[in-house]
């Protein structure tokens, strides 16, 4: 199984994200995600919510310097949502940072999931049908700018006529697509056509398990192996001393929050959202497998304490505990798909 993080890093400085990257990929993780936000959100309505005066960094230009700053982790967004660049300049984009890092570029794809920041914009939130359509015209642009000489495409959301697009990236024939979602309903037609891994972010198992149901499917319309496709899951780790009970957990996460400085029913939402784990380092690995390798899991992200705001060094703590007493265990378990 693959390890991976997103390094959320809202609130960081440049430096601490540079060397947040370059320590996770000494610590052995297999890829380090950034998420591709204009500011830190909690799926809010109303863009006069969101924190002020926090950094966030765009992930595509900080995305070439973290190709050129490590040799062997993958790289890349977690997720870009539709909508946020023109296929065309997007192309130029992923496909400069894919040269730099020699191939090792995942680009992720989603539906958008923050109308606070399209608002803040001025833009419209379209509908989940039309975001999904929307993506599906950006993802078949994309892979012709990526492997053709010339591109033409009429659609509802974009035209371009006889567009060129060189150089060409250095995986061929193109980078590596993911396609984050969480419902049976939609992206998964579009991800059983093109996608080389899916990140099945929330839900519950059987939430989970009918994501990859419907997404085995619409393989077998396309005549393709689902095997091909590894399936990614987030993980929310929080470790403890001593070992927590069920009626001790919520109080445990509730005393986390406080010490984080952030709303505890906001944090204990985050926990019931993905897949988590609250106890000591030496019962997590086997927790996460028994949630996991039944679904045909092939990709762990992990994240230390929330999936949003938290200082570098806490963030860092986590990571340095899970590579060390948690990921040996997990990255020996054979790569599902």
């Amino acid at each position: 199984m693959d390890v991976t993080t997103l390094m959320v890093g809202w609130g960081w400085t440049f430096d601490e994200l540079q060397a947040g990257w370059q320590e996770i990929e000494a610590l052995g993780y297999d890829a380090c995600y950034l998420g591709d936000d204009l500011f830190p959100h909690y799926y809010e309505d109303d863009p006069a919510a969101a924190q002020e005066a926090v950094a966030v960094y765009d992930p595509w230009t900080v995305l070439p310097v973290m190709a050129a700053t490590t040799k062997r982790m993958r790289i890349g967004s977690l997720v870009t949502p539709c909508g946020r660049r023109h296929p065309a300049l997007f192309a130029k984009i992923t496909t400069l940072v894919d040269i730099i890092s020699e191939g090792r570029l995942t680009v992720s794809l989603g539906a958008g999931n923050a109308p606070d920041q399209t608002k803040a914009c001025g833009l419209p939130f379209l509908t989940p049908r039309e975001r999904v359509a929307m993506l599906e015209e950006e993802v078949r642009i994309l892979d012709s700018l990526w492997a053709k000489s010339r591109t033409s495409f009429e659609g509802q959301y974009y035209q371009v006529r006889d567009l060129v697009h060189a150089p060409k990236p250095s995986r061929k024939p193109r980078p590596e697509l993911q396609f984050g979602f969480s419902s049976p309903k939609f992206l998964t037609r579009l991800a059983a056509e093109f996608a080389d891994r899916v990140n099945l972010f929330s839900g519950s198992d059987e939430e989970v398990q009918a994501a990859i149901d419907a997404l085995h499917a619409h393989c077998r319309d396309f005549r393709r192996n689902p095997d091909e496709i590894v399936k990614t899951r987030a993980a929310i780790v929080t470790f403890t001393e001593k070992e927590v009970s069920e009626g001790e957990r919520d109080d445990v996460i509730r005393a986390r929050a406080l010490e984080m400085k952030r709303d505890p029913e906001e944090l204990l939402e985050e926990f019931r959202y993905a897949l988590a784990y609250v106890g000591p380092p030496g019962g997590c690995a086997e927790a996460l497998r028994e949630r996991t390798e039944p679904l045909g899991i092939g990709e762990l992200v992990v994240f230390p304490e929330t999936i949003a705001e938290n200082p570098y060094e806490r963030t860092m703590a986590g990571l340095r505990t899970f590579a060390s007493q948690v990921m040996p265990a997990l990255q020996a378990l054979p790569h599902s798909n």
